[in-house]
C-alpha cells in the first residue's frame, strides 16, 4: 500500500505492483495500493510520459518492455515529468498537457472521458478548451472522430461523441500553431499543417 498523503511515492508503487506483467485496471490498482483513482490517474500519466507504460484495448494497464525493465532494475520515479535515466523535455502542467496524455492512455475517447481525467479546479472552461484542441487534432489527422457513439447517462441522449487517437508521436502535446491552420509536435520538431480539403 502506498501512504495516500504522499502521492510522490505512487508512481514507483504503480511500477512495482505491474512489474510482474500484470494487466490492471485503473479501480483494481486503487484498491491494491489504498490510492484514489485520481491519484493512481496521475501517476499512471507520470509513467506515460517516460513511456514505461501503456493503456490496452480492454482497459488495463501495462507496463512496456521500458517499464518492465526499469522495474527489474529498481528505478525509483521521482515527481515530475523528468526521469532519472532520460532526457525528457520540460512539461507545463496545462490542461492540454494531461488532456494529450489521457488521450495516449485512453486511445479511444470520449469529451467527458478525457475531462474526467484531465481537468483540475482551477481549469478554466476545460470542456470548451477541449472541444477546440480536439478540432485542431483531428483538422490534422491526428485524432479521428468515430461514427460510433458512447452511451451517455441521461435515457433522452443520443450518446457522447467518440474520438480516437490516430497518431500518437510521444508524450508531449501538440500545440496549436496561432500563425497557420496546423499544430507544431514538439516530439518530432516539426509543424503539421491541415492538409487542404
Amino acid at each position: 500500500m502506498v501512504d495516500r498523503h504522499h502521492p510522490g511515492k505512487a508512481p514507483t508503487a504503480l511500477l512495482q505492483k505491474l512489474s510482474g506483467g500484470l494487466c490492471l485496471t485503473i479501480d483494481q490498482l486503487a484498491e491494491d495500493l489504498d490510492l484514489t483513482n485520481r491519484q493512481v490517474s496521475d501517476a499512471a500519466a507520470n509513467l506515460l510520459r517516460r513511456n514505461y507504460l501503456e493503456r490496452m484495448a480492454v482497459g488495463c494497464y501495462q507496463l512496456t518492455p521500458e517499464g518492465l525493465a526499469a522495474a527489474a532494475a529498481g528505478e525509483v520515479i521521482k515527481s515530475g515529468p523528468k526521469g532519472p535515466r532520460q532526457k525528457v523535455p520540460e512539461y507545463k502542467d496545462t490542461f492540454r498537457q494531461r488532456a494529450w496524455s489521457s488521450m495516449r492512455m485512453q486511445r479511444m475517447f470520449t469529451v467527458p472521458s478525457i475531462i474526467l481525467e484531465a481537468a483540475r479546479s482551477s481549469d478554466r472552461n476545460p470542456e470548451d478548451n477541449l472541444h477546440r484542441y480536439l478540432q485542431a487534432l483531428v483538422r490534422v489527422e491526428y485524432v479521428a472522430a468515430s461514427p460510433h457513439r458512447a452511451a451517455a447517462p441521461a435515457p433522452t441522449s443520443n450518446g457522447y461523441k467518440r474520438f480516437q487517437l490516430r497518431i500518437n508521436t510521444g508524450p508531449r502535446a501538440p500545440v496549436v500553431l496561432s500563425k497557420a491552420p496546423g499544430i507544431r509536435d514538439f516530439n518530432t520538431g516539426e509543424d503539421v499543417l491541415c492538409t487542404p480539403r
